[in-house]
């Protein structure tokens, strides 16, 4: 099967306007289209024109059967106690009469079960639903049955199984929280070093917090230690890690797994908190589990713990739906209607979770593997420590509707796979997620999304209510750049997204995009209420690569960033959207390409605070004109971006856009820009009222900001290398595995037991490989850099001072090599070999920069100083970098000791 829907960019997005159906559910056909579709498929799709955009489909009263089907009931009372047995029992009767169809209805109980439930090539055209006025449960956890007694203060405790362990409880149908600190938010790190261990296949990092944020760890033995874990935010991220140790009288925590990503590595002000031991048990919510089996638990206000159902996981998954794609034996015809899918637990293996953007490795509690037309449909599935519902690896024609997915460890529903199969029968494309509640998401794993789209095609996320999350409410597309991708022509059309974020983490969208994704159009969403931690709260935002993507009649308002944002793509169209009140800025561009990376037309831009367009701009890469711009009354300068006649600065005439009613009192201004007024009350769930009730009742989180981050550490320090980490603020440059910059234990140390090693070796792609440096950023006064240095007879090194602008102009320098000390200009001394030196290297800056000095002291020597040195270049005044560098071509090692950076009094 060879899909060619969509062989041009272009072509397919002017189509969009042209695109005519005849009804809800019909087949689509390459006229109707109006490009190279090749396909002749099934779709429910819907035109933008028609007046409802709810896919229309069949359904069956529940507990009633069809013509030509068998019924069973399964019941606490029998004749079958479980799903599982009624499973069974169609496979049994299957073997004399293979096409029959089967029906199988769910009385109300709370079905407890042990490993997942697992549906094979020939389960299928069944359907499994609840009764009629049923609610059956079906759990994957484990009531607490033991008796509870209070201990100290509030706490109670309980005896669980020492060899049951587990790392979530819900108490009366709510998430229990583990203990830990802060009971809000996070502290942050002030520092981070890394050394390489096991020949480089792993790393060991030395985290450095402030010893009064970690003072709870306290008393805590060394056993108890290694079972605390961190949970670390840094940028889209997260990294969930066991302690080794930790030294309480500095702060420093150790732990050990992959080398962190030099694009997203822990740093100062990475946020984290501390989970899992009993000193952190200390607010109503709260629980802990001993390694000797005691379960320790703080009640909530509302909670009498003689009388509360207590549910431990037991299963890590639920419902395992498992055809074979590659051989083309598919699930078919499988339905889940009515029912509640709760209770699946997590246990953090030995090595953590290392950091992965949205989470996408992790597992879901309903996974659907090879099928084909499996719906869940009015089902809830809750209460689950990975995602909810995924329709994996050759899965097509599936739906999940009307269902809530919440309560959840990770996100909701991912479709597809990170990685595109040889086989074609692998893909997973045309899935539908339409009309659900899926909220209250990212408990473990904050990183993770409402609805996640990988290398997959066609599928339809639609109606949906998507709230309450820690990062991105839907993420499309899995190429970073421009190389091959499956996700095409998704439809994201008529979700109200909002409250994401939270302050917890950074670079997210309400949609986001990534990748080329032709045919893919994101219409008719509502999104609001995106908080991120640093940069990047945005409502649309196309990451790198996103092409061919229209987003029309989107409402999008109250983000921390803009309303949208393109990092690079190609041949996006912008047209016919709200933004507002972006609190940083309204639109951001953040690379220019020489192509057409999008046009911006007939949008509206609402907005109370200073800017309007942020990032790069001023090129012909972009479209951009026909908008209407208003900053309440205030004046706007658009500068040389929107130069077109089209865009007009007007009033909007909304009727209360500070209170979120964004229809029109009069129309006059937005149609001077050819705006087409869209039904903003079309996004989020549709049908009967106790359905869209619930949704709109939702509790949503307070959108608090985040702690104020550290100040930026002092310019000046004092490094001796004994705690055995690289000093807070240094950057390093290095080929891997050739070339080192490290702190090592040696009897070599000039003091104490710790330097710092600088390994050299020939054959780096750069000769000043390795390399570290700090960034002062010094500009008035006198400045002292003194340190101590020992070279091996190979060694070249340089130690060199620069200021920021470009090109970068250089104040002092010094060389050794070759057993010499000179500067680019003259020879100083002559400097011994396998022998500690200390340098003392001082100059004026700002105002008074021109000359330098520095003193040279061998042991055993008196001390030299040489004077009034020339800088390498005269307009040289600030200190912004301050290098030391290895210029050698040999293999060589260097140790510096006892340095410092510090300010001279006059």
């Amino acid at each position: 099967m060879t899909d060619c829907r969509f062989n041009s960019y272009e072509s397919l997005l002017h189509s969009f306007d042209s695109v005519s159906f005849t009804s809800n559910v019909g087949k689509m056909t390459q006229t109707e289209f109006g490009i190279g579709a090749t396909r002749s498929t099934d779709y429910h799709l819907t035109s933008a024109s028609e007046t409802t955009e709810h896919a229309s489909h069949s359904s069956t009263t529940s507990g009633t059967a069809t013509v030509g089907e068998t019924v069973l009931k399964v019941s606490p009372s029998g004749p079958f106690h479980s799903i599982q047995a009624a499973r069974d029992e169609v496979r049994k009767r299957r073997a004399e009469v293979p096409d029959q169809a089967f029906r199988v209805v769910v009385e109300d109980g709370f079905y407890e079960i042990t490993e997942p439930m697992v549906f094979g090539v020939d389960d299928g055209n069944v359907v499994y639903e609840a009764a009629k006025n049923a609610s059956p449960v079906i759990s994957g956890g484990q009531r607490i049955v033991s008796q509870w007694s209070k201990s100290a203060d509030n706490l109670w405790t309980c005896q669980i199984p020492r060899d049951q362990r587990f790392e979530q409880l819900w108490v009366n149908g709510k998430r229990a929280v583990r203990a830990r600190e802060p009971d809000e938010f996070f502290f942050y790190f002030e520092r981070s070093s890394e050394n390489l261990i096991d020949d480089g296949k792993r790393a060991r990092q030395v985290l450095t917090a402030r010893p009064e944020d970690v003072a709870s760890l306290r008393g805590l033995s060394d056993e108890e230690i290694r079972q605390v874990q961190f949970l670390a935010f840094h940028k889209w991220d997260t990294t969930r890690r066991f302690l080794e140790r930790a030294d309480l009288a500095t702060g420093r925590l150790v732990t050990s797994g992959r080398g962190m990503k030099s694009w997203n590595p822990l740093t100062r002000n990475t946020g984290y908190l501390l989970e899992n031991y009993l000193n952190a048990l200390d607010e109503p919510g709260e629980f802990f589990l001993s390694a000797e089996g005691t379960l320790h638990y703080y009640p909530r206000p509302d909670e009498k713990m003689d009388d509360v159902e207590c549910v431990i996981p037991v299963c890590e998954q639920l419902l395992v739906i498992k055809g074979d794609s590659a051989k083309d034996r598919w699930v078919e015809n499988l339905t889940f209607r009515g029912l509640s899918f709760r209770h699946t637990g997590n246990r953090t293996p030995p090595g953590g979770y290392e950091p992965a953007q949205a989470a996408a490795y992790l597992g879901a509690s309903v996974q659907v593997d090879g099928a084909r037309s499996v719906t869940i449909t009015d089902c809830e599935i809750g209460h689950v420590s990975n995602y909810g519902v995924w329709f994996r690896k050759g899965c097509r024609d599936c739906r999940l509707e009307r269902s809530r997915v919440h309560d959840l460890g990770a996100g909701g529903v991912p479709i597809g796979e990170t990685g595109i199969a040889s086989n074609e029968s692998e893909w997973t494309s045309d899935i539908v997620v339409d009309n659900n509640i899926i909220h209250d998401a990212g408990h473990l794993f904050p990183c993770a999304v409402g609805v996640w789209i990988g290398n997959s095609g066609y599928n339809r996320v639609t109606h949906n209510e998507i709230a309450d999350m820690y990062y991105t409410g839907i993420s499309v597309g899995w190429r970073w750049g421009y190389g091959s991708s499956l996700a095409k022509g998704n439809r994201i059309d008529f979700n109200h997204i909002h409250h994401l974020g939270k302050g917890w983490l950074s670079d997210m969208g309400g949609i986001y995009t990534l990748g080329p994704s032709p045919g893919t159009v994101l219409r008719g969403n509502r999104i609001h209420d995106i908080e991120s931690w640093g940069y990047g709260g945005w409502g649309l935002y196309n990451d790198e690569g996103s092409t061919g993507i229209l987003m029309e009649n989107n409402l999008v308002y109250r983000t921390k960033s803009g309303g949208y944002h393109q990092h690079y793509g190609r041949e996006n169209v912008i047209r016919n959207n709200i933004f507002a009140f972006g609190r940083e800025y309204q639109v951001r561009r953040s690379r220019a390409e020489d192509h057409l990376s999008f046009t911006y037309e007939r949008n509206i831009v609402c907005y109370d605070t200073a800017t309007l367009f942020h990032g790069k701009w001023g090129d012909d890469g972009v479209k951009i004109g026909g908008n209407l711009y208003w900053r309440m009354g205030e004046t706007i300068d658009v500068g040389e971006i929107d130069t077109s006649d089209e865009s007009v600065i007007e009033d909007p005439q909304f009727v209360d856009s500070k209170n979120d009613d964004f229809r029109f009192t009069d129309l006059s201004a937005a149609a001077k820009i050819g705006f087409k007024p869209f039904d903003v009350d079309k996004a989020g769930v549709y049908g009967d009222r106790e359905w869209i009730d619930q949704a709109k009742s939702l509790k949503m989180p307070e959108m608090v900001l985040p702690p104020e981050p550290l100040p930026p550490p002092p310019p000046t320090f004092r490094e001796d290398f004994e705690y055995g980490e690289l000093p807070s603020g240094i950057g390093i440059s290095a080929e891997k595995n050739l070339s080192f910059v490290r702190v090592v234990e040696t009897p070599l140390a000039k003091s104490g037991t710790h330097a710092l090693q600088i390994v050299d070796a020939p054959g780096q792609k750069h000769r000043y490989y390795p390399m570290f440096s700090f960034s002062p950023k010094l500009n008035q006064g006198t400045v002292c850099c003194k340190y101590s240095i020992r070279l091996d007879k190979d060694a070249v090194f340089q130690h060199e001072w620069r200021d920021a602008s470009q090109p970068y102009q250089i104040g002092p320098s010094l060389w050794f090599e070759n057993q010499m000390l000179r500067t680019p200009q003259r020879n100083l001394t002559d400097i011994p070999v396998e022998q500690w030196v200390e340098i003392e290297l001082t100059a004026a800056i700002g105002d008074h920069a021109g000359t330098w000095s520095v003193s040279v002291t061998v042991e055993g020597q008196e001390t030299q100083t040489f004077q009034d040195l020339p800088l390498v270049h005269e307009q040289w005044k600030s200190l912004d970098w301050l290098g030391f560098v290895s210029q050698g071509t040999e293999n060589a090692t260097i140790y510096i000791d006892d340095m410092q950076l510090s300010e001279v009094n006059d």
